[in-house]
């Protein structure tokens, strides 16, 4: 079902260093011209990877006449178990952060409450048009997760009963709701260039102490999901 595609795409932005990488490319240098590679980079590697593995179960003939096939089943059962190790250890990762920022009473008890916001930031204010675009696609392709949450979608896509015409649509929808959350941004430093700052620091203000917890949830929501279609049927068979 489309609707199940939602919590997926929105699991692939959700990851905490791609949000930041995000923030601290727009609060760089060259702001316009470097958020608007970030995009495209994080836009081509959304599609490249949707379309492969959508390539890959067409090859494989994976319909849903199938869809209650053993390895199948199988699929979203391991999936299910991934996400599921995801959301714990993101949410464990948000509360250790969320502590220590509670207890930063200075600007570098802050910055040593996130690890991994200062070094990228630092790296952000130098980086070129060319480097924000192998940034965007690279933390796109090498965070597992992301992989993942690409594979789930493909498979549901290749399980559904639409037609071809249909299913390019639905593929063309996971990519939009994927990109979206960074086009919004980058649509805003663009409209307003320097004026958009002050909101993007709210922003960055607000992943610090959120990312973590929205991005357990939204793994936690597909996992269920993965997990209710690997059993579906399994019961009513004993």
């Amino acid at each position: 079902m489309p609707w199940e595609l939602v919590p997926i795409a929105l699991g692939v932005i959700a990851s905490p260093i791609a949000v930041m990488a995000l923030l601290g490319v727009l609060l760089s240098k060259d702001a316009r011209r470097t958020g608007t590679a970030y995009l495209i980079g994080w836009t081509i590697a959304v599609v490249v990877s949707i379309v492969f593995w959508d390539l890959i179960f067409e090859r494989l003939e994976v319909g849903a006449p199938l869809g209650t096939g053993l390895w199948v089943r199988g699929v979203h059962i391991l999936l299910a178990i991934g996400f599921a190790v995801g959301a714990v250890l993101t949410y464990r990762r948000a509360r250790t952060v969320l502590t220590r920022i509670a207890a930063a009473q200075t600007p570098d008890e802050l910055a040593a409450a996130t690890p991994q916001l200062p070094g990228m930031l630092r790296s952000a204010t130098q980086f070129t048009p060319q480097r924000a675009l192998v940034v965007g696609g690279g933390i796109f392709l090498l965070n597992p997760l992301n992989v993942s949450l690409v594979i789930a979608a493909a498979l549901e896509i290749a399980l559904s009963t639409v037609l071809p015409a249909q299913r390019a649509w639905l593929i063309m929808g996971f990519v939009v709701a994927a990109a979206a959350p960074v086009a919004v941004p980058v649509a805003l430093v663009l409209a307003r260039g320097a004026k958009a700052t002050p909101v993007l620091e709210r922003l960055r203000s607000w992943v610090m102490r959120n990312n973590g917890m929205v991005s357990a949830g939204l793994l936690l929501v597909v996992a269920v999901i993965q997990l209710g279609k690997g059993l579906d049927g399994v019961f009513g068979t004993l």
